[in-house]
Protein backbone atom coordinates (compact mmCIF):
# COMPACT_ATOMS: atom_id res chain seq x y z
CA UNK A 1 0.00 0.00 0.00
CA UNK A 2 2.90 2.26 0.73
CA UNK A 3 4.49 1.72 -2.66
CA UNK A 4 0.70 2.61 -4.55
CA UNK A 5 1.02 5.86 -2.82
CA UNK A 6 4.04 6.63 -3.34
CA UNK A 7 3.26 6.03 -7.61
CA UNK A 8 0.37 7.87 -7.23
CA UNK A 9 2.57 10.99 -5.51
CA UNK A 10 4.93 10.48 -8.02
CA UNK A 11 2.52 10.24 -11.14
CA UNK A 12 0.89 13.49 -9.69
CA UNK A 13 4.63 15.42 -9.45
CA UNK A 14 5.87 13.97 -13.09
CA UNK A 15 2.01 15.20 -14.64
CA UNK A 16 2.88 19.01 -12.46
CA UNK A 17 6.26 19.20 -14.30
CA UNK A 18 4.97 18.15 -17.36
CA UNK A 19 2.77 20.75 -17.61
CA UNK A 20 5.42 23.45 -16.31
CA UNK A 21 7.63 22.94 -19.35
CA UNK A 22 4.76 24.50 -21.65
CA UNK A 23 5.49 27.97 -22.39
CA UNK A 24 2.11 29.53 -24.22
CA UNK A 25 0.30 28.35 -27.05
CA UNK A 26 0.04 30.36 -30.13
CA UNK A 27 -2.32 30.14 -32.99
CA UNK A 28 -3.44 32.55 -35.82
CA UNK A 29 -5.76 34.07 -34.33
CA UNK A 30 -5.39 33.85 -30.42
CA UNK A 31 -2.58 34.02 -27.77
CA UNK A 32 -2.35 32.80 -24.73
CA UNK A 33 0.21 33.81 -22.42
CA UNK A 34 1.72 31.63 -18.87
CA UNK A 35 3.05 33.80 -16.12
CA UNK A 36 6.75 33.20 -17.00
CA UNK A 37 9.02 36.55 -16.91
CA UNK A 38 7.49 38.85 -18.56
CA UNK A 39 11.33 39.40 -20.77
CA UNK A 40 14.82 38.04 -20.31
CA UNK A 41 17.61 40.06 -19.84
CA UNK A 42 19.39 41.80 -21.46
CA UNK A 43 22.45 40.88 -23.27
CA UNK A 44 24.69 43.23 -21.14
CA UNK A 45 22.67 41.98 -18.07
CA UNK A 46 22.76 38.54 -19.16
CA UNK A 47 26.40 38.38 -19.20
CA UNK A 48 27.03 40.62 -15.88
CA UNK A 49 24.74 38.15 -14.23
CA UNK A 50 26.81 34.80 -15.32
CA UNK A 51 30.08 36.46 -14.66
CA UNK A 52 28.44 36.90 -11.21
CA UNK A 53 27.55 33.35 -10.53
CA UNK A 54 30.71 31.69 -12.02
CA UNK A 55 32.92 34.57 -9.40
CA UNK A 56 29.92 32.95 -6.70
CA UNK A 57 31.24 29.63 -7.48
CA UNK A 58 34.56 30.37 -7.69
CA UNK A 59 34.87 31.47 -4.55
CA UNK A 60 32.98 28.84 -2.66
CA UNK A 61 35.48 26.68 -3.83
CA UNK A 62 38.18 28.68 -2.53
CA UNK A 63 36.36 28.57 0.67
CA UNK A 64 35.51 32.34 1.59
CA UNK A 65 32.98 33.21 3.93
CA UNK A 66 32.39 36.70 1.94
CA UNK A 67 30.84 35.16 -1.16
CA UNK A 68 27.40 35.39 -1.14
CA UNK A 69 27.47 39.39 -0.12
CA UNK A 70 29.76 39.59 -2.88
CA UNK A 71 27.53 37.89 -5.39
CA UNK A 72 24.86 39.83 -3.79
CA UNK A 73 27.16 43.31 -4.60
CA UNK A 74 28.13 42.08 -8.23
CA UNK A 75 24.90 40.88 -9.15
CA UNK A 76 22.91 43.82 -8.13
CA UNK A 77 25.18 45.88 -10.33
CA UNK A 78 23.96 43.55 -13.30
CA UNK A 79 20.87 46.38 -13.74
CA UNK A 80 20.13 50.17 -14.71
CA UNK A 81 22.23 52.52 -12.42
CA UNK A 82 19.53 53.64 -9.76
CA UNK A 83 16.35 51.70 -9.56
CA UNK A 84 17.60 48.76 -11.82
CA UNK A 85 20.36 47.99 -8.56
CA UNK A 86 17.91 48.77 -6.14
CA UNK A 87 15.35 46.48 -7.17
CA UNK A 88 17.69 43.67 -8.01
CA UNK A 89 19.65 44.33 -4.33
CA UNK A 90 16.56 43.76 -2.84
CA UNK A 91 15.12 40.78 -4.72
CA UNK A 92 18.71 39.14 -4.28
CA UNK A 93 18.17 39.96 -0.73
CA UNK A 94 14.97 38.60 -0.48
CA UNK A 95 15.85 35.07 -2.02
CA UNK A 96 19.19 34.88 0.82
CA UNK A 97 16.52 35.72 3.52
CA UNK A 98 14.38 32.38 1.59
CA UNK A 99 16.93 30.23 1.32
CA UNK A 100 18.37 30.79 5.11
CA UNK A 101 15.39 30.15 6.16
CA UNK A 102 15.34 26.74 3.96
CA UNK A 103 16.12 24.29 7.24
CA UNK A 104 12.77 25.52 8.83
CA UNK A 105 10.81 26.00 6.67
CA UNK A 106 10.78 22.37 5.85
CA UNK A 107 11.02 20.84 9.55
CA UNK A 108 7.34 23.24 9.54
CA UNK A 109 5.91 21.36 6.49
CA UNK A 110 7.07 17.99 7.10
CA UNK A 111 5.58 18.61 10.34
CA UNK A 112 2.18 19.78 8.96
CA UNK A 113 2.76 16.72 6.58
CA UNK A 114 2.80 14.40 9.59
CA UNK A 115 -0.22 15.64 11.36
CA UNK A 116 -2.14 15.65 8.12
CA UNK A 117 -1.31 11.66 7.79
CA UNK A 118 -2.19 11.10 11.25
CA UNK A 119 -5.32 12.82 11.04
CA UNK A 120 -5.78 11.43 7.24
CA UNK A 121 -5.32 7.44 8.95
CA UNK A 122 -7.69 8.65 11.75
CA UNK A 123 -10.42 9.26 9.81
CA UNK A 124 -10.13 6.62 7.73
CA UNK A 125 -10.59 4.20 10.67
CA UNK A 126 -13.95 6.11 11.21
CA UNK A 127 -15.31 4.85 8.75
CA UNK A 128 -18.03 2.13 8.99
CA UNK A 129 -17.79 -0.86 7.61
CA UNK A 130 -20.16 -1.45 5.13
CA UNK A 131 -20.13 2.31 4.26
CA UNK A 132 -20.48 2.41 0.25
CA UNK A 133 -19.34 6.50 0.41
CA UNK A 134 -15.83 5.21 -0.52
CA UNK A 135 -15.59 2.86 -3.41
CA UNK A 136 -12.80 0.88 -1.56
CA UNK A 137 -13.43 1.66 2.19
CA UNK A 138 -10.32 1.48 4.42
CA UNK A 139 -7.81 0.49 1.84
CA UNK A 140 -8.93 3.32 -0.60
CA UNK A 141 -8.79 6.05 2.36
CA UNK A 142 -5.53 4.54 3.63
CA UNK A 143 -3.79 5.11 -0.23
CA UNK A 144 -5.35 7.98 -0.85
CA UNK A 145 -4.04 9.92 2.72
CA UNK A 146 -0.43 8.21 2.21
CA UNK A 147 -0.79 9.70 -1.65
CA UNK A 148 -1.53 13.01 0.18
CA UNK A 149 1.26 12.60 2.53
CA UNK A 150 3.74 11.89 -0.26
CA UNK A 151 2.89 14.53 -2.44
CA UNK A 152 3.04 16.73 0.90
CA UNK A 153 6.55 15.69 1.34
CA UNK A 154 7.38 16.01 -2.29
CA UNK A 155 5.93 20.07 -2.12
CA UNK A 156 8.65 20.51 1.48
CA UNK A 157 11.38 19.38 -0.78
CA UNK A 158 10.96 21.76 -3.37
CA UNK A 159 11.94 24.49 -0.78
CA UNK A 160 15.14 25.88 -2.45
CA UNK A 161 13.82 25.49 -5.84
CA UNK A 162 10.55 27.60 -4.84
CA UNK A 163 13.36 30.57 -3.87
CA UNK A 164 14.76 30.03 -7.38
CA UNK A 165 11.17 30.69 -8.53
CA UNK A 166 10.45 34.02 -6.46
CA UNK A 167 14.15 35.47 -7.72
CA UNK A 168 13.37 34.72 -11.02
CA UNK A 169 9.62 36.25 -11.20
CA UNK A 170 10.78 39.72 -8.85
CA UNK A 171 14.15 40.03 -11.23
CA UNK A 172 11.57 40.11 -14.04
CA UNK A 173 10.72 43.50 -12.72
CA UNK A 174 14.03 45.68 -12.65
CA UNK A 175 15.58 47.42 -15.45
CA UNK A 176 18.20 45.92 -17.34
CA UNK A 177 21.20 47.59 -18.27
Amino acid sequence: MRRTGFVIGLVAAIALLASVGQGFAQTATTTTTTTLPPHPFSPASASCVRAAYHAKRLCRRSGDTTCRTDFETAYSKCFATGAGVTCAKRCVTRETSCVDAIPKTKTTCRQACHKALVRDVRACRRIADGDTIWAGADASCLTTAQANRDLCAFVCSQARRDCGTSLRFCIANCANL
